[in-house]
């Protein structure tokens, strides 16, 4: 097991060409945003190039690039992320590939996902990192998926994908959703048992009694720091206790965006159109009050009674989200990107491993239209200044926080 941070590159690979009245012309980012917006020209290569950006992250040494899977709009252009990877098996040498998620109720046939991520396993050599989620309330509409039954439909499928990498086959698997005659998928992973599993969630108990019970990784689905991240490691702490598990630092991993320059100065020069732009544009419909919700509706996503009954009792309706900053100062209490001169991204960054106790990093460093070379020069002089800062200062709290974390096995 690793003593330090983990410190992975995450591309959402998100659409820059929205004209300029976009916020003012159209109510959502989500689901119902006309693709007539999409620019045939101007994206020639724009996949290609987010691929370079994240085999650029390998290069620079970071501990591995991250993928997701998202459909029908401005945010994510990664319908089916296992492409991405796929192409990142030929372009990276070292760093893990992260897929976070695959979402499995909308695969049709989970066997198909973990055949997909054996060959990816084998074709990066042992480096793909396995990630399931149910799907959020966008899916839910884009899909037509059944949300009362995603969840458990959900389960069922990671149960499916975990004993055909483990149980020798074939095999009978008697599902409610999947019944099947025969699991016995060729390739198998290159990794024993099985590459890792990550799995994400808002907080859900259900979610984490899941995860502790089958020993998986759990990614805290926020963009919100602070005490926020800390109440989820304890939350999640007790959980594991009652599964007679132990918190370590990499049984979590946690989302920031972050932007790197010379200085303070330089840095919010830089960086304000494309954050703005991901603000009001690819937030729309989703972490902003102003314009049409398609991520979240009555009963949508899908979540336990008990879930929703605590989800009531701490969520007030009228609460600004991310995506409702008003200015700068605004945004920096948010503390939810974190921008600035490499002295200051490290001091950020260090408290936040202070106070969540969290090994694995997902850092976001393209924003929203951010130009290719502002996302590189971030990338490169956080690799050189604050990556080892952070590697220090996470071993020294991580050795007095966990005693013997580098001789406890791998997740």
């Amino acid at each position: 097991m690793p003593d330090c941070a983990q410190l992975f590159c995450w591309h959402f690979m998100s659409y820059p060409y929205l004209p300029d009245d976009f916020d003012q012309s159209h109510e959502t980012g989500w689901i119902t945003v006309p693709n007539t917006l999409w620019d045939k020209q101007r994206s020639r290569g724009l996949l290609n190039e987010y691929i370079d950006q994240l085999s650029y992250a390998d290069d620079l040494g970071f501990d591995g690039m991250v993928l997701n899977e998202h459909h029908q709009n401005v945010y994510g252009l990664m319908p089916s992320p296992n492409i991405i990877a796929a192409a990142l098996t030929q372009r990276s040498t070292r760093g893990k590939i992260i897929v976070l998620a695959n979402l499995l109720p909308l695969h049709g046939n989970p066997l198909r996902v973990a055949e997909e991520y054996a060959m990816l396993d084998n074709m990066s050599d042992g480096r793909i990192v396995a990630g399931f989620a149910p799907g959020a309330g966008q899916e839910t509409f884009n899909y037509d998926t059944p949300a009362a039954t995603q969840r458990e439909q959900f389960w069922e499928a990671v149960e499916l994908i975990h004993q055909a990498w483990t149980k020798p086959g074939p095999f009978p698997f008697e599902g409610k959703h999947y019944p099947l005659r025969y699991v016995n998928p060729w390739p198998q992973p290159t990794q024993t048992p099985h590459p890792p599993i990550w799995i994400p969630g808002s907080r859900s108990l259900e979610t984490q009694h899941q995860i502790a019970k089958r020993g998986y990784c759990y990614f805290l689905s926020s963009r919100v720091h602070g005490g926020e991240i800390a109440k989820g490691r304890v939350q999640f702490t007790k959980v594991l206790e009652e599964h007679g598990d132990v918190y370590t630092p990499f049984r979590m991993g946690i989302l920031m965006s972050v932007y790197v320059s010379e200085t303070d100065e330089q840095a919010r020069e830089e960086s304000q159109e494309g954050i703005w732009y991901f603000l009001k544009n690819c937030l729309k419909g989703h972490l902003r009050k102003e314009g049409r919700s398609m991520t979240g509706g009555a009963g949508v996503p899908n979540m336990s009674v008990e879930d929703y009954r605590r989800y009531l009792e701490h969520s007030t309706p009228d609460a600004d989200m991310l995506g409702d900053v008003a200015d700068w100062d605004d945004l920096q209490r948010t503390q939810s990107i974190i921008v600035g001169s490499p002295e200051t991204v490290a001091d950020a960054m260090d408290k936040i491993i202070e106070q969540s106790l969290v090994g694995n990093l997902l850092i976001q460093f393209h924003i929203g239209n951010m130009k290719p070379e502002l996302a590189r020069k971030s990338m490169r002089l956080f690799a050189e200044h604050v990556a080892p800062r952070v590697k220090a200062r996470s071993a020294e709290v991580f050795a007095r926080e966990f005693k013997g974390l580098a001789e406890a096995p791998a997740q």
